[in-house]
């Protein structure tokens, strides 16, 4: 096992342990004690530099001290990364739990350590808090005096070097990092949530955005799908308070909405069927929020790629950008000679390859994404056809007209009527 924390039979290693804490002390001049999971100490260095050790109520478990220790421990391993705290005396420390599979094993306390100038109500608060007799009175003044001073910075960076030193004892750090990623997903959960409350803004969750990524998944635009996932699972976070079981449960019933968006969008039955099965079983192995966007993202490309297929299965790459930068973009005033410059390509060029690949030119390509947002539009909304037109990218409402009716065979009006 060489220089592990544990030993093969699943045991703390003390016998590396004390090495490790003998190095980091010996160079720091800052003691180390290293407690197991029943907090009870197995290795120390620099034992005679603790002011701790001249009072008995150091070695006593439900004792202040013993409590401090126990709560900051916990706090180190819910954190997954040092914690500086100040014990009831007023001295700084450092803490770094011992994991193994998220479990407890013990933790590293680094200190006592000054942090500032040692006032004389230091001293008594010493004496009242440990119920010292006033006879070593003289012994703890004199060590008081002899206590190295540190900033916070220094105290910052014993904590990065003592993390370092217990790190080289795991062969893997992925224990820590997931937890130190899971907690600070939270944090910033909670911090979202504050604001929310504190603008006494309704948390309701987001239908509209959930259409838009529907209709992003049809159009087979990867990016924009990815987008608005990435913001709709923000917003679902935020709505179940971070629970990740019931968000899991939410992103389930979205990708159900979007097999069945893929599906209309033209994809293969069979392909997203398979899909559903395997995405299954991998969302049951996530345990945290950053796999679960990770993992959203993925899917989502699954969904898109299966879309985007029945769009176009030829093997330009020209051709494949074109579209999908026409599916993101149609809205905007596109044309052939924008996206041709989009793509450091010559337009006379795509035009042919489009036409070649796709059998119809950009217009015409351009013209059927837009008429078929604007049926949507006018089935779905209320709003004027004037204001359809623009919003599909029409400029004028009677050219949108003309194209709606060519390619539908009716006047928009019309299609609304019958719709």
């Amino acid at each position: 096992m060489g220089r592990n924390i544990f030993l093969e039979s699943g045991k703390l290693n003390v016998a590396v342990i004390q090495d490790t804490i003998d190095s980091f002390s010996f160079s720091t001049d800052v003691p180390v004690t290293v407690f197991d999971d029943n907090m009870d100490i197995i290795a120390e260095s620099l034992n005679e530099k603790k002011i701790c050790c001249f009072f008995d109520i150091y070695s006593k478990k439900n004792s202040v001290c013993g409590n401090n220790l126990v709560f900051s421990s916990e706090l180190a391993a819910k954190l997954g990364e040092p914690y500086i705290f100040v014990c009831p005396s007023g001295f700084v420390n450092i803490s770094i739990a011992i994991l193994k599979e998220s479990e407890f094993f013990g933790a590293f306390i680094a200190g006592p350590i000054a942090m500032g100038p040692i006032v004389e109500d230091t001293v008594k608060d010493l004496f009242k808090i440990h119920e010292a007799s006033m006879d070593i009175f003289s012994k703890i003044t004199l060590f008081l005096r002899n206590m190295k001073i540190y900033t916070p910075g220094k105290v910052n960076h014993l904590a990065y070097l003592l993390n370092c030193c217990v790190m080289s004892m795991y062969s893997c750090q992925t224990e820590y990092e997931k937890i130190n990623t899971n907690y600070k997903e939270q944090a910033r959960i909670g911090e979202n949530i504050h604001e929310y409350k504190k603008l006494n803004i309704e948390m309701v969750y987001p239908y509209e955005k959930e259409k838009e990524l529907i209709r992003k998944v049809k159009d087979g635009d990867s990016t924009g799908a990815k987008e608005i996932f990435k913001s709709l699972l923000n917003e679902v976070l935020l709505l179940e308070g971070g629970n990740i079981e019931v968000i899991k449960a939410r992103v389930l019933e979205l990708c159900t909405i979007l097999s069945r968006a893929s599906v209309e969008g033209g994809a293969s039955l069979q392909k997203i069927f398979g899909i559903n099965f395997d995405l299954i079983n991998s969302l049951n192995s996530i345990d945290n929020i950053q796999e679960l966007i990770n993992w959203s993202a993925k899917i989502t490309d699954h969904f898109v790629e299966n879309v985007f297929g029945n769009i176009y299965s030829g093997n330009s790459y020209i051709v494949s950008q074109t579209i999908q930068h026409v599916n993101a973009n149609y809205m905007n005033k596109i044309t052939l000679a924008k996206v041709s410059n989009y793509l450091h390509i010559n337009s006379s060029y795509l035009s042919k390859l489009f036409k070649q690949e796709m059998g119809m030119s950009f217009t015409e390509y351009l013209n059927e994404v837009r008429t078929k947002r604007s049926r949507e539009l006018l089935k779905d909304t209320d709003m004027e056809i004037l204001d359809i037109a623009l919003f599909v990218g029409y400029e004028d409402q009677s050219y949108f007209t003309k194209v709606f009716k060519k390619i539908t065979g009716k006047t928009p009006r019309k299609f609304r009527k019958e719709s």
